[in-house]
């Protein structure tokens, strides 16, 4: 980085001088225009991080959220450029090298290629917001998710939802990706902060799951006796959300603004009702027993 805006610098210079030189004879040059980063150009330092942590995920998942990882690191942002995350990590696919895992679609975890690359742009957003970059594009998902809070996170789709960010410091921005199978950072690298940036989670309301009763008449179950339930598939909540950016200046916050509100939907649940006879010490069923009797 130093030698980059050395060799920009000297490159600004020699143009300047040869303008000069070029107006003492009267003759006309132009000279395109390039950032010149306030006049003050700096060494990069690190403005913020960010981790989710991913160890249980399955090898396929760990395998696209690496993929996907390495595809950020070392990315570049200009001054006043703008981040897509799509076009720097590129389409999902097979052919790319992406595994089939879970997705989200809908308000229902399904199989799709690509599964846990949503973890990395939900990563990469909640650095780049505590590293006061603009944040001109964030999706949230249809379900909450476990590795950050409701309204923290940053849902994206090839083809229609995308997360974008604009430097709009003096100097360029680095992003770096650092991943081990248990745990994902991302840190990014610019010009000094005096100022601290948080993203706070605030739960409107919950949305509290409903459950399916249905009796085992089939015979799935037949440790399950008549009157015993059990749970097949449990309730996920679901949120009604904000959240909130917090600038803080030397620990005193300066403010709170609402960046964002987000809805995420319920998952029902699903329980089984046994049927089988509930034995006695001779071997019989209760049922068998009073049939029986006399």
């Amino acid at each position: 980085m130093k030698k980059f805006i050395t060799v920009k610098i000297l490159f600004l210079s020699i143009l300047v001088l040869l303008t000069l030189i070029f107006s003492s004879f009267g003759w006309a040059m132009s000279v395109f225009a390039m950032p010149f980063y306030d006049l003050h150009p700096q060494e990069p330092v690190l403005r913020a991080e960010f981790s989710t942590d991913y160890s249980k995920s399955s090898i396929d998942r760990k395998h696209n959220i690496a993929l996907a990882a390495k595809s950020l690191d070392k990315t570049f942002i200009d001054v006043g450029g703008e981040f897509s995350f799509n076009r720097t990590v590129g389409a999902r696919t097979e052919k790319r090298g992406y595994k089939s895992a879970k997705i989200i679609v809908k308000g229902e975890f399904i199989e799709g290629i690509g599964g846990g690359v949503c973890q990395v742009s939900t990563t990469v957003y909640n650095a780049a917001i505590r590293a006061g970059l603009y944040i001109t594009e964030v999706h949230g998902h249809s379900l909450a998710v476990s590795y950050v809070k409701p309204s923290c996170d940053a849902m994206v789709n090839s083809g229609s939802a995308d997360l974008r960010f604009i430097n709009r410091t003096h100097n360029p921005v680095i992003i770096r990706t650092y991943f081990d199978g248990k745990t994902l950072k991302v840190k990014i690298y610019g010009e000094p902060m005096t100022e601290k940036y948080e993203l706070k989670s605030v739960i409107k309301r919950e949305i509290l799951p409903e459950y399916t009763v249905y009796s085992d008449d089939a015979g799935e179950y037949p440790d399950l006796y008549s009157g015993e339930r059990k749970v097949i598939s449990g309730g996920k909540k679901g949120y009604e959300s904000e959240g909130y950016l917090v600038k803080k200046v030397n620990g005193k916050m300066i403010s709170s603004v609402r960046v964002r509100r987000d809805t995420y939907l319920s998952v029902n649940g699903l329980i089984v009702e046994g049927t089988a006879r509930r034995p006695t010490e001779d071997g019989f069923g209760l049922d068998d027993y009073f049939e029986n009797a006399g």
